[in-house]
């Protein structure tokens, strides 16, 4: 979508490790662990105006599934994926946008 890399950092929520990545527009380059996962939310109905809390606060990543098991369970509806998957995912969102 920027057509540029991008350096993205975040916490792990349930340990607090950090996690690191690189991402061109076509793929993950680098990662600084090797099963990152990203959650998400199965949606029940369509998204409101309010997008960020209907779905955003659900997206998270995860140094890997283990790490993600204890928030999964806490949090109706969501399951994770992989990161490559994910990836791949909003690539295809923004391609069907039109992006």
């Amino acid at each position: 979508m920027l057509a540029a890399d991008a350096h993205v950092q975040s916490v792990d929520p349930h340990s607090g490790e950090t996690i690191t990545l690189t991402v061109t527009p076509d793929s993950v380059i680098e990662r600084s662990h090797e099963r990152i996962g990203v959650s998400f939310l199965t949606p029940d109905k369509s998204f409101d105006a309010d997008v960020i809390t209907s779905f955003c606060h659900y997206v998270h990543f995860f140094t890997d599934a283990d790490s993600a098991a204890p928030w999964l369970a806490a949090h109706d509806r969501t399951f994770l994926i992989g990161l490559d998957e994910a990836f791949e995912l909003g690539r295809r969102w923004n391609i069907a946008r039109g992006l």
